[in-house]
């Protein structure tokens, strides 16, 4: 994934960029999901259900997957 570093530098840059995002969510009245194609990855599910779990309004661009609307 990243060229010239280890492993756990790797793993320590990805924990550091997890941790900035959910300090952005804690700042946020609400946050939108960019799911182009409704694709949503594993690291930004777990992002919204730290969304969900402090209140956060959660918002998609496109309709969730498997409803009908946003």
């Amino acid at each position: 994934m990243f060229v010239g570093v280890t492993v756990s530098e790797q793993q320590t840059a990805l924990e550091s960029l997890a941790e900035f995002h959910r300090h952005k969510i804690d700042l946020a009245g609400e946050i939108l999901v960019i799911n182009v194609g409704r694709d949503v990855g594993e690291s930004t599910r777990a992002e919204i259900e730290y969304a969900r779990a402090r209140g956060k309004r959660v918002r998609w661009l496109e309709p969730e997957e498997g409803r009908g609307k946003p």
